[in-house]
């Protein structure tokens, strides 16, 4: 007897690999997964196969086409912060329910502990604020594309709202130690790298076409990043008042300048060849 044809379905298979809504939510609820057990941004976007842009980028598509459980979450992080910035750490979960207009087991039932919720409301506000970067057009001349990302990291690291959230967990330092570890955690393993990656990846491309001058492309993201936000950030922290727009605009151009005659930028000079 002859063997069978093969079925003609095989011919019209999807291909692997195929992003589709379905597995891309279920790729970053998998990376939220691997972040929930204390791994940092990129490690969780590693094992999950996710690049740490995309993964930020399928979060943000995700939160307008949310089910019902992750509205009262998002309901519940919002309300958890007006209260934490208006009565501190102290706030009790029962506060926190009437300012969601929820019962206070559900929102035990989404978070379990108050702890656990003052760590997902800093989470989520890196979250909120670092996604616009990822869309920066990394393909204009350097000062401008420095110039774009500087100013989106002067969002993340000078944003109020996490400034005074890190003011109220250095207060319970002697009660909660943990609130300190977490508030660091968040900031120094999340926000931060993905915006020095992100920045070290465009500069590593930029002395590749010999557009500036070669160097270790991450210690240089880092120091630009630093020499932007460091003494902003300090005064902000201990409450002394922050620069103006106009100052902070100042500093940013005035850091995009330095940096990059630093590396022998010169304005149209052609990239060498490759």
């Amino acid at each position: 007897m002859n063997s069978p044809l093969p079925s003609s379905r095989s011919t019209s298979a999807p291909r692997r690999g195929r992003r589709t809504p379905d597995n891309t939510a279920q790729r970053v609820a998998s990376v939220d997964r691997e972040i929930a057990t204390g791994l940092d941004v990129r490690t969780a976007c590693r094992r999950a196969g996710v690049a740490v842009p995309s993964y930020y980028r399928w979060r943000a598509r995700e939160h307008g086409a949310v089910g019902q459980s992750e509205r009262i979450r998002e309901l519940i992080l919002d309300a958890a912060k007006t209260v934490f910035l208006r009565d501190g750490y102290g706030a009790s979960l029962e506060s926190i329910a009437a300012a969601a207009n929820v019962a206070r087991q559900t929102v035990y039932n989404q978070f379990g502990s108050k702890e656990h919720l003052f760590a997902e409301v800093v989470q989520s506000i890196y979250h909120r604020i670092l996604t616009p970067i990822f869309v920066v057009d990394r393909e204009g001349d350097l000062l401008s594309t420095l110039t774009e990302v500087g100013r989106h990291l002067m969002n993340v690291a000078l944003n109020p709202d996490n400034l005074a959230l890190q003011r109220i967990a250095m207060g319970e330092y002697r009660d909660t130690p943990e609130l300190v570890r977490i508030g660091h955690t968040l900031r120094a393993s999340h926000a931060i790298p993905a915006l020095t990656d992100y920045l070290a990846e465009y500069l590593r491309r930029q002395m590749d076409l010999g557009v500036i001058d070669v160097a270790d492309p991450l210690l240089s993201a880092e120091a630009f990043l630093g020499s932007l936000i460091a003494q902003p950030r300090y005064r902000m922290s201990i409450g002394v008042g922050g620069d103006t727009p106009e100052r902070l605009e100042t500093r940013l151009r005035l850091c995009v300048e330095i940096f990059a005659r630093g590396f022998g930028y010169v304005r149209n000079r052609s990239p060498a060849p490759m």
